[in-house]
Parts: C-alpha cells; structure tokens; sequence
C-alpha cells in the first residue's frame, strides 16, 4: 500500500470514527466558513469537511482555487480589512466558523508584537464583530497551548505570539459572556503530519536527516504534547458540531508529555541514518514549561480521545515526506 493509499484509509477511518459517534451527518450541508484555510490545519480541514459534506467556503489571505478541491469556494480576504470581512460574513453566512487565521511564530522577537496583535487579535476581532452581527451556530477559535498556564504562580506569556492568543481568548469569552456569539476556545497542542512546513521541528527533523544532513537542534529538553493531524482534526470537528459547547475553553491534544529530544530520537530510529542530530546546536527558548493537554476535561466535554500513537503517526508522515523527496 502506497502513502496515497494510507492517507485516504486514514481518511475512511475518521468518518468511522464520527459516524460511531453520531457525528457523521452533523455537518452534511451545513455553510461552514474557514478562516486561514491555506495553512496546514486549515487545508485538512477543508478536505476532511468535504468529505463529510459540508458546504465550505475558504477564507484567507492568499487563497486561490488552486489550493482546493473544486467542492471548497474560496475567499481572498484580510481579516485586517474591518469592511472586507464585513462583506464575506454578509455574502457566506455561515452557519459554523473555524477561525484558524492568524500569524504563527513563536520567537521571542520584538519585532513580532506588532504583527501578532494585528494578525491574531484585530483581525479576529473584525470576524467577530461581523459574526455577531449576523449570528451563527458556532465559532471555533484557535487558541494555542502557548498561552500562560493560569495554574502557574506568576505565569505569563513567553513570546508575542503567546500575549497575542491569551488576549484573543479573552476577548472571544467577552464576546460570549457579552454579546452572545457561541464561541468555543480550541488550543491545538504541537500537531504534525503531511503538508506541514519544514520550519517547524517535525518536518525540519525529518527532511534534513532524509537529504542527509544533521538537524540543528536546541537541547531537546521542551516537553510538549504531539498530536498527529488526523486526531486534531478530528478533535475540532467535534469541538465544531458538538452541542452545548459555547464559552468552554477545550485542549486538544493527547495528554502524553514527549520531550523534543525523545521525538527527535524515534524519528531518528524509523529513518535508519547514519546522520544523528546535533543536540545543544541552537539555544532554548526562554520561561518554556511542559505543555501537556487536560484530555481527561477534553474527553468530558467533546467525547474524544486520540486514535494514533507517536511512532505511528510520525511513521506516516516520514512516509509522506519520503514520498515528495522521491517524486522531485
């Protein structure tokens, strides 16, 4: 069985999943609108909404049709753009909302505050102010594990990104408690699989030690809780249809701490190279802290729990990527 073979199984596999708990018809002609669609969680969104029949309407920036199926309407819009978003909310209507868009870097660099508060927060509030407006069933916003743990004595944001999205969750919980929009907070925790970036630590891993060449790394310590796409998507999809949801914060992750070092080392293991990883290579972060999701809560609240492990979900993405080296 080839990579395109298993990705279209695992496809099949979700819809079980949902159909097992009678989701599979929740979306079946709904309008569901999603906001930055071209990024990674975005675009297996839009394939895994499609699948389920739902009529979806594509929102981002630097959308083409070229990005997706012939079944997705895409809407080149910028959130930043108040009347812009104005007029697509008017036009689509939609009946559920995935805000996905926003700026993703979590340096700590002075030089991202700016565009971190206008990308995550000022255009998330124009979609609101518009979605209000017109009223929906429900608007599922992307938070991000990044955020301070309130659990933590004198705990606060890391980075730019990280004040940016505690403040985005603030004011969609306003918008709630204040004007009534059914939002619902999702914080994806590091999710990886096909299609994503090779910026990011998985992917970087893995396409440098299958071109041969060491990966730079920081000392391996982080922990973090990995998630294998087709389980966040599916997480959110459940965040999106289930009832009774509104104003809840969800964690979608898998509730399993890995350090960077201990992912690195099973990717390592799996592509059989000489090639070992440069730990200490590049600095940590500063103020990181374990991430690792409250998926006894997320269980509670959506009915989820993860379907595939670590090792085989990076198993089937270095397939992927194996697969597009191959074919260049």
């Amino acid at each position: 069985m080839d990579i395109a073979d298993k990705m279209s199984q695992l496809t099949e596999i979700q819809k079980a999943q949902l159909q097992a708990m009678g989701m599979a018809n929740s979306c079946l002609g709904k309008r569901v609108l999603v906001t930055g669609a071209t990024g990674f969680i975005g675009q297996h969104l839009c394939d895994a909404l499609v699948n389920l029949g739902a009529d979806v309407f594509a929102l981002s920036r630097s959308a083409t049709d070229d990005d997706f199926s012939d079944k997705v309407k895409v809407c080149p819009v910028d959130l930043q753009d108040q009347e812009a978003t104005e007029r697509v909310v008017r036009m689509v209507q939609p009946e559920i909302v995935f805000h996905l868009a926003g700026l993703v870097n979590t340096q700590q660099d002075l030089s991202l505050v700016i565009p971190t508060l206008k990308n995550n927060l000022t255009g998330s509030i124009n979609l609101f102010l518009a979605l209000t407006q017109i009223g929906c069933e429900r608007v599922v916003v992307i938070g991000s594990s990044e955020e301070p743990d309130v659990s933590r004595f004198g705990s606060s944001p890391n980075s730019p990104y990280a004040a940016a999205k505690d403040a985005l969750t603030s004011y969609a919980r306003m918008f709630h408690k204040v004007f009534s929009l059914p939002v619902v907070v999702a914080r994806p925790y590091m999710s990886y699989g096909p299609h994503q970036v090779t910026s990011k630590i998985i992917p970087y891993t893995i396409t440098s030690l299958l071109s041969g060449v060491p990966p730079q790394i920081s000392s391996g310590r982080r922990i973090c809780d990995l998630i294998y796409i087709q389980d966040l998507i599916m997480a959110l999809l459940l965040t999106g249809f289930k009832p009774d949801l509104a104003g809840e914060v969800v964690d979608l992750g898998t509730g399993i701490g890995t350090t960077i070092h201990d992912a690195v080392q099973i990717i390592t293991e799996i592509i059989d190279t000489p090639k070992y990883p440069e730990f200490g290579a590049i600095p940590d972060r500063l103020y990181e802290y374990p991430q690792i999701a409250d998926i006894a809560k997320t269980k509670d609240l959506i009915g989820f729990q993860p379907n595939w492990s670590l090792r085989e979900g990076l198993e089937l993405t270095i397939a992927w990527y194996r697969s597009q080296i191959n074919n260049h």
